[in-house]
């Protein structure tokens, strides 16, 4: 009997993201309503709902506004019906001084936006012919959200917390589902620093104490789990060698023998990791998470801010 010992590559144990994900869900949010487009990704007229989505997938963006056509969504019901002739020739003068992209709900039914509308829905406008769609779904109540453009939704929390405290305040909030915030791109990792960055000369003059120096994100080597020692590990356990990018600090990551007492990542205003035990209080950095697939017919929102009538 013969025994064939095989040599199995570390990277094949690797928890990595998949090569092929489950295409993202955008959620109807509104009816008859559609956001801002001032920042809009892309204007464009697509054939079907799902080519507008592809569309935003394709270009990262994080909500849309859609305009399906048929009877009844062709014009805005939404429009004021101006009393005399007069009022109706102004308005259709000043609608002719602006450029199409001044005006894209008259010619684009696809608008690609590179962020979702948060709490008040701030921005909206009252338009029959347009839904409004989200990867978030129906907006927490939380104000102190940001969004990183094409990225994604974030909470940043100043109170300091250990690791452990500051990982179960993302993963077990009730206004949101969610975790330490992902920093392996560069993308990320600079727009969660310019945040830091911005939060910190906004104190200039108004605080004595400094502002925030370092907040935790979610890397964190864990000798139970990584194979070997720059297998930092994020919140869904997928390991730091499954990215390309890196943002060390000089001198970090700490390895060897110091790795078992700082073993924990905090991202600092200047865009670098720095390694540090788990057990000193930091400001920490959540991440949102988009509703599951499941709930997609469950977004839909009917609050104080919704259309009046949308048919």
């Amino acid at each position: 009997m013969w025994l064939l010992l095989l040599s199995v590559s570390p990277l094949l144990a690797l928890r990595c993201p998949s090569e092929n994900p489950a295409p993202l869900q955008f959620h109807l949010v509104r009816q008859c309503q559609r956001a801002a487009t001032a920042d809009a990704l892309a204007l464009e007229s697509t054939g079907t709902l799902e080519e507008c989505m592809a569309l935003t997938r394709e270009l990262r963006g994080l909500a849309l506004n859609f305009a399906p056509g048929g009877p009844g969504r062709r014009t805005n019901r939404f429009d004021p019906q101006p009393r005399e002739l007069a009022s109706s020739r102004r308005q259709k003068d000043a609608r002719n001084r602006l450029s199409v992209f001044e005006q894209p709900a008259e010619y684009f039914n696809c608008h690609v936006l590179a962020c979702p509308q948060n709490t008040s829905f701030a921005g909206m406008t009252n338009d029959s012919r347009f839904d409004y769609y989200s990867l978030y779904g129906r907006p927490t109540a939380l104000h102190n959200i940001s969004c990183v453009a094409q990225v994604g939704l974030f909470v940043f929390y100043t109170q300091p917390a250990n690791y452990l405290n500051a990982s179960t305040s993302c993963s077990n909030a009730s206004e949101f589902s969610g975790s330490l915030a992902h920093v392996a791109s560069e993308a990320r990792t600079y727009a969660l620093a310019q945040w830091l960055l911005n939060y910190n000369r906004q104190r200039v003059g108004e605080h004595p104490e400094p502002g925030i120096l370092l907040a935790y994100v979610g890397l964190q080597f864990n000798v139970s789990k990584s194979l070997q020692p720059l297998d930092y590990r994020n919140a869904q356990q997928e390991s730091l060698l499954c990215f390309l990018y890196r943002a060390w600090h000089k001198g970090h990551p700490r390895v060897g023998g110091s790795q078992a007492n700082a073993s924990c990542v905090a991202l600092t205003p200047n865009g670098t990791w720095q390694t540090l035990s788990c057990e000193h209080e930091l400001p920490f950095i959540c991440e949102i998470f988009t509703p599951p697939r499941a709930n997609t017919n469950t977004q839909l929102d009917t609050g104080a801010n919704a259309a009046d009538a949308c048919y």
